[in-house]
């Protein structure tokens, strides 16, 4: 090899927030986690920051031609993609790109569609900008996801949607979009009026025998109606040099997006920032390939591994980005239980959950490491599983229609609610609806039972309430906690008319706000079970967002 890609640097000095999110990283116990690499930074790139430093003064900078056109030459050379100078603009990073396009093409309180499971950050930016996310989730069919366009082109045609952000590579599935696919969804969003906001900053990561096509490529209508967004931060490992490249052909959104660029105070990037990617896109080019030659090879390391030792556990095939997306839920634990485990054996992965409710029982795996580094991680992970396996497993079910209930004495038919904590206004709310709602449930021979992970609140209800202090029921029924705050409301409809869409009302919120360090499980999901004189299971609903409830009429009408 004519660059290093075997050597393991030593982060642990530099602030790294990879390395220091994980307790006990080290060389010997390197995170696979966060999106950047594991490998020393290319030599010319190094030679170019020194030379700026010994020669500039540091101040503010502005693009340089020479900076253009290294952008202008890259996209045309590695993507087939011309563009114009004049079609730029730069943000620190592809997050605050996607705050400023948002803001210039929708409203507050518009609708901007995702397909989870997909990079967590999506759902933030929408939330903090006071929009709506609205949930388009990918299908996994037979091994492989694919994008459901019939629901799709439903949420498109709804004019309060009108924006989609999408990912190309994906992440975190690591799909290559077909030009084909990508032709569809731009038809159908130039159809509907609803803007393309195209995450691409994965698209100099392509494994050998796939081919990445830029969308707006795909038709005319498509170039004018979409924002592409590229950096090489993923592609030369530059995230803190922050240095955004943006693409925005329609002359009307580029303009909405500067006005917006500046109104969020973004005037400059960081005075190294044009000479650096200048550098990457002209003289490291050969780096790249060298490297896509190793993340192949890691990303063959891994299936081969679990095939032999874990066949139970799906590898899905990494078609873009260095971040392989594993199935793990076969082996029977659930995501807190694997969580638990990784942590406990220094394994330092990217828990699925965190790209939303599909990614539970999934982890994603950066492969951007030398190939020892990755070694020594799955033999950890092959012993962290036996080790596992050899204790005595708690019982624990996501409860369904035909299981059981032991814990609960019912004489009729009864809804078994798991709440938040008895303080909790939600708790309270759903609580006093239940009760008046009581004597219809009578009148239907019905009763309600009403569990919290905390002490009982001092109010009068004519049910039951059960405490469960250490929330033991809520753990054997996978009643699990949201899984982040972000989760916990985005796209909720109940929270978002509370908050009017407005983002400081949403960051103000108690969901965000700071929570006492004695408060329990302060996002606690609900879930509504229904169960019979036998304990049986005859209704179950667990709930995806805070506030994300039943119908009390269509459950009373459901349990007769």
């Amino acid at each position: 090899m004519k660059h290093d890609f075997t050597s393991i640097p030593d982060r642990s000095r530099f602030g790294s927030s990879k390395w220091e999110i994980a307790k006990n990283a080290s060389m010997e116990f390197v995170p696979l986690s966060v999106a950047d690499m594991e490998f020393p930074t290319a030599r010319p790139i190094v030679d170019s920051i020194k030379k700026l430093a010994e020669e500039a003064i540091l101040g503010y900078t502005n693009p340089t031609q020479e900076y253009y056109d290294a952008v202008v030459s890259w996209m045309k050379r590695r993507h087939s993609f011309d563009i114009k100078k004049e079609w730029l603009l730069q943000t620190p990073g592809i997050i605050n790109a996607l705050a400023m396009l948002i803001e210039s093409v929708t409203k507050p309180g518009d609708g901007v569609i995702v397909m989870p499971p997909v990079y967590y950050p999506f759902d933030m930016t929408i939330i903090a900008t006071g929009r709506r996310s609205v949930f388009c989730p990918l299908i996994e069919n037979n091994g492989r996801y694919e994008i459901n366009y019939a629901l799709l082109e439903e949420l498109a045609k709804d004019e309060n949607n009108t924006a989609l952000i999408f990912c190309n590579p994906h992440n975190p599935v690591g799909r290559v979009w077909s030009a084909d696919e990508l032709k569809k969804t731009a038809e159908i969003c130039c159809n509907n009026n609803v803007f393309i906001i195209d995450d691409e900053i994965h698209n100099d990561l392509i494994m050998p025998g796939y081919e990445h096509t830029v969308m707006a490529n795909v038709s005319e209508e498509a170039k004018n109606n979409i924002a592409v967004c590229t950096a090489p931060s993923k592609t030369f490992n530059l995230a803190g040099v922050q240095c955004s490249n943006i693409i925005i052909p329609n002359d009307e959104i580029r303009a909405k997006a500067t006005i917006r660029n500046k109104m969020n105070m973004q005037m400059h990037l960081n005075v190294f920032a044009y000479t650096i990617c200048t550098a990457a896109y002209n003289e490291c080019e050969d780096w790249l390939d060298e490297l896509l030659s190793v993340i192949a090879g890691n990303a063959k390391c891994v299936e081969d591994f679990m095939a032999e030792n874990f066949p139970e556990i799906k590898v899905y095939p990494l078609e873009g980005t260095y971040l392989q997306w594993l199935d793990v839920r076969a082996l029977g634990m659930t995501h807190l239980e694997v969580r638990e485990m990784l942590e406990d054996a220094n394994i330092y992965l990217d828990n699925g959950e965190m790209f939303g409710a599909l990614g539970r029982g999934y982890q994603r795996i950066n492969l951007a490491c030398a190939k020892s580094t990755l070694e020594k991680a799955l033999e950890r992970f092959k012993s962290a599983v036996e080790n596992a396996r050899a204790k005595d497993k708690e019982y624990h079910k996501t409860l369904e229609i035909g299981d059981t209930l032991e814990e609960i004495n019912a004489d009729k038919t009864t809804l078994v609610v798991f709440g938040r904590k008895s303080e909790c206004k939600l708790t309270e709310d759903l609580l006093d609806t239940l009760k008046e709602k009581y004597a219809e449930f009578e009148s239907a021979n019905l009763d309600i039972k009403f569990i919290v992970p905390s002490a009982k609140s001092d109010k009068d209800y004519p049910f039951e309430i059960i405490s469960d202090t250490e929330a033991v029921l809520y753990k054997k029924y996978n009643v699990f906690e949201a899984d982040s705050a972000v989760y916990a409301v985005a796209g909720d409809k109940m929270f978002e008319e509370k908050v009017g869409g407005d983002s400081v009302k949403i960051m103000e919120s108690k969901v965000f706000a700071p929570t006492d360090e004695n408060e329990f499980r302060p996002l606690q999901l609900f879930a509504f079970i229904g169960i019979d004189e036998n304990k049986k299971v005859v209704y179950s609903y667990y709930s995806k967002t805070i506030g994300d409830f039943p119908n009390i009429n269509e459950i009373i009408e459901r349990l007769k």
